[in-house]
């Protein structure tokens, strides 16, 4: 039973991975695609997946194949990698592809003309795919899915399957090995969940721009205006809402970013759920949102995130995020009442917001 679910969970997590390459043609997702197929085809040919489909090969077979997938996917992992830290087109990062391409091939040669023990043909391939996995796990951590979302599964499961697999020569041979197989099946679920919910997340670019609205961040301590500024952004589908009140008479034409501490979230009706405290997640998700050409940030509960972080964390959120989307052109927005703050906290606010005339 474990075999199957282990088969199912690889091919689904290259589904999923497919499917977001090919919506976003992203060139690191082409060679994970193709590493997460050649994981896949590992898992087929292993001798209790065979048995059951009526094969019976023989494991001087199947060893020697196991171990050039192996190799095969370690190297398209480390490609993910290189790409992800932007160094796969650099001296060093082509010539570590191409020693550990000749050296990983040429070590399963020989180990198969030499006729080796199991154990010690997979002595290199096995930690190789490890450190591969560990190292894109890192990257994708560092440089694409970040560590404060569901998302981060799939990183966290394939640095921790790829320390298991690094310990392989070690530890296939005591007893922790039966553990080590069900604890590699656990992270194989959750890269599966993290992939998921990686492919499925879906930033859509505006509809339109929104026409005259000033650049730089402002604030707005009318209720009128806000209303104004909302609906613009419905006509447009340009712009992205922060909000503790979303809408729920309709489905917003614009991503909205809902805070609240309810656990779950409806992507398909472009809601988004983040917790109060979780505002460093807020800025990767804006941040994401204006690479797509989204060019207004209407933060609507400014107060709330006082509340729940304290002034001054929440006063370096509101920066932070001032300063993306003032890199991008776009316009910040807080809708927020003056009276709400002290005369020294309102005071330092000023020195970033102006106040948005209409």
């Amino acid at each position: 039973m474990l075999e199957v679910l282990n088969v199912a969970m690889r091919f689904s997590t290259w589904g999923f991975t497919t499917y977001r390459w090919i919506r976003k043609r992203e060139g690191f997702l082409l060679f994970l695609s193709l590493a997460l197929w050649i994981d896949s085809l590992a898992a087929l040919a292993q001798k209790p997946i065979l048995e059951n489909l009526g094969l019976h090969p023989e494991a001087k077979v199947l060893v020697p194949l196991l171990s050039l997938l192996a190799v095969v996917e370690g190297i398209l992992l480390l490609v993910t990698s290189l790409y992800l830290h932007e160094r796969l087109g650099s001296a060093g990062g082509q010539v570590l592809i191409l020693l550990t391409s000749v050296g990983g091939s040429a070590y399963v040669l020989l180990a198969a003309l030499f006729d080796t023990s199991p154990l010690l043909m997979m002595a290199f391939p096995l930690p190789f795919l490890g450190l591969s996995l560990m190292a894109t796990g890192y990257a994708l951590i560092k440089k694409e899915i970040g560590i404060r979302s569901t998302a981060t599964l799939f990183p966290m499961g394939a640095f921790l399957l790829g320390a298991i697999n690094f310990t392989y020569p070690v530890t296939i041979t005591t007893a922790l090995a039966p553990y080590l197989y069900g604890a590699g099946a656990l992270f194989r679920v959750m890269m599966f969940i993290g992939m998921a919910k990686y492919a499925l997340f879906q930033i859509m670019p505006p509809k339109a721009p929104v026409g005259d609205m000033p650049h730089g961040a402002f604030y707005v301590d009318n209720k009128r205006h806000l209303a104004s500024i909302i609906q613009r952004m419905k006509s447009t589908g340009n712009g992205v809402l922060i909000t503790r009140t979303p809408p729920e008479d309709e489905t917003p034409t614009f991503p909205v970013f809902w805070v609240t501490r309810v656990a779950s979230t409806a992507p398909w009706k472009n809601i988004v759920t983040v917790r109060p405290t979780d505002i460093g997640i807020l800025i990767d998700l804006v941040k994401k949102h204006l690479e797509k050409g989204h060019s207004i940030v209407v933060l609507d509960c400014f107060e709330y995130l006082v509340l729940e972080n304290g002034f001054e964390n929440a006063l370096k959120f509101l920066l932070s995020l001032k300063d993306h989307v003032v890199r991008f052109g776009g316009a910040l927005i807080v809708a927020t009442d003056p009276s709400m703050y002290s005369e020294k906290q309102w005071t330092v606010m000023l020195r970033e917001l102006d106040r948005l005339e209409f």
